[in-house]
């Protein structure tokens, strides 16, 4: 077989692989997605433990760093992305048995966790396998083809959990088997170029005897050599502190508040959400392809901040909720996007683990001031003080890129 026959069957395997784990994943991010609202009406979860469980997510981000560290060679990158693909959906199996609060707190931390570690081998087996263009578009498209699975899955979700409250127990247990479906599909997609031998330098074996501080430093020498991308996360740290601050509000908002279904949070989360994720997708392809991330990432930090905005007006009409996720979910289409492929976009021909470990870094650091934060002006302010907070916040990371990429802006907007 000819190098390009070889090529196009590589990206064929892994473009199959990105649509089928789209789909085998969608059932568990639905049921996680409604966790913090289920420890709340089913379980009576406390205000700390909601607080804790938005803070533990993201914060627990941070440790994955030490699962790739050191681990970028090609002929390791499968392994990475399986058994943290495995290990991040073993607790769910164990939900048909609990009825303990933190054990779910520690299983979904444990979730966040491997799901964040094996990101960055995943993104590197793209990029290695796959054309930017090619990546861009395969990887909106299996995106846009999980979120609209999801709308029909919470359908039946909210529909069985308002008549069978206890029903979430199975569900996240066939939703974690589903998963281990996907992974399995992942370990069987070749990577480009790893059938080479890789020479280990010296310096290479030292790193991996080195102390807990290396990440850290590596991270640290990066964001000082590399200005752009330095702006970049300073622009996504605003925001995404912004949409974390609010996480503690939201449960307390919905149940308390407007004494939301799930059936309501259901049409709310993946109906609503899905259908501007899923609508506006393909767009945001396009976007990438045409202008520079800083121009599109100041785009979607301005929809995320209109999220909590019309949030606000929800207690007058639950229009305004369904119209808040609309929004919501057109904004997402673009940071996910962005998010998951800023690494590989900034790497160009470097190895893209390590731009992708930052983005890691920068989640598990507003994880652990943010939501504990929003958690404790709820008490003290309430939740609207907090919702007007994560407005500021999405705007001035939208203005910290805007400012950056104003003539790409203006073009974009002419267009």
């Amino acid at each position: 077989m000819n190098t390009a026959a070889l090529e196009r069957g590589i990206f064929q395997r892994t473009r199959a692989a990105i649509l089928a784990t789209n789909l085998l994943n969608e059932p568990l991010f639905s049921i996680y997605a409604l966790l913090a609202f289920i420890l709340r009406k089913d379980l009576g979860a406390t205000a700390f433990q909601i607080a804790l469980l938005t803070m533990l997510k993201p914060m627990v981000s941070i440790f994955s760093l030490y699962w790739f560290a050191g681990g970028g060679k090609k002929s390791s990158l499968r392994a990475n992305v399986v058994w943290a693909g495995f290990l991040a959906r073993v607790p769910f199996l164990f939900f048909p048995f609990c009825d303990n609060v933190w054990f779910c707190i520690a299983a979904a931390a444990l979730h966040m966790l491997f799901s964040r570690a094996s990101t960055p081998a995943w993104m590197e087996i793209l990029k290695l396998n796959m054309s930017k263009k090619e990546r861009e578009r395969s990887f909106s498209q299996g995106s846009a083809l999980g979120y609209a699975e999801g709308v029909f899955i919470a359908i039946g979700f909210g529909a069985l959990l308002d008549h069978h409250p206890e029903a979430w127990r199975l569900l996240f247990f066939v939703s974690a088997l589903l998963g281990m479906v996907g992974v399995w599909l992942q370990k069987k997609v070749p990577v480009c170029g790893e059938g080479v031998t890789e020479a280990e330098s010296v310096e290479e074996r030292k790193r991996w005897k080195e102390t807990i501080l290396w990440p850290w430093k590596s991270s640290w020498d990066l964001m000082r050599s590399r200005k752009d991308f330095a702006i970049f996360q300073w622009g996504f740290m605003a925001c995404g502190f912004g949409i974390m601050l609010i996480q503690p509000a939201l449960p307390l908002f919905f149940v308390d508040v407007l004494h939301l279904s799930y059936t309501d949070l259901a049409i709310a989360f993946s109906i609503c959400k899905g259908f501007g994720f899923v609508l506006t997708s393909p767009v945001w392809a396009k976007a990438m392809g045409r202008f520079s991330i800083s121009a599109c990432s100041s785009i979607v930090f301005i929809g995320v901040g209109l999220f909590p905005l019309a949030l606000l007006l929800a207690t007058f009409s639950l229009f305004w909720l369904y119209l808040a996720y609309i929004i919501y979910g057109i904004a997402q289409a673009g940071s996910h996007l962005i998010w998951n492929l800023s690494g590989p976009l900034f790497a160009k021909q470097e190895d893209s683990l390590q731009y992708t470990g930052v983005n890691i870094v920068m989640v598990g650091m507003r994880g652990m001031i943010a939501p504990p934060l929003g958690g404790a002006f709820c008490v003290i302010t309430g939740p609207i003080f907090v919702l007007v907070a994560g407005v500021g916040l999405c705007f001035l990371g939208s203005w910290t890129l805007m400012s950056r990429s104003s003539r790409s802006l203006k073009k974009l907007f002419q267009n």
